[in-house]
């Protein structure tokens, strides 16, 4: 599948459209639990020194 195909099957049929909102909702959640994790992790360390 060519990168014009999926673009034309992304930007007009419908179920392109759902598929496409899932796929960037789903990325955002992802990259947010990630952040949250690495956040999570960082604070939970021990800092020595001063």
């Amino acid at each position: 599948m060519s990168l014009s195909t999926l673009y034309a099957f992304l930007s007009h049929d419908l179920l392109g459209n759902v598929l496409a909102t899932v796929i960037v909702t789903g990325v955002g959640y992802t990259a947010k639990r990630i952040r949250t994790k690495v956040r999570n992790r960082n604070g939970q360390t021990r800092h020595t020194g001063q």
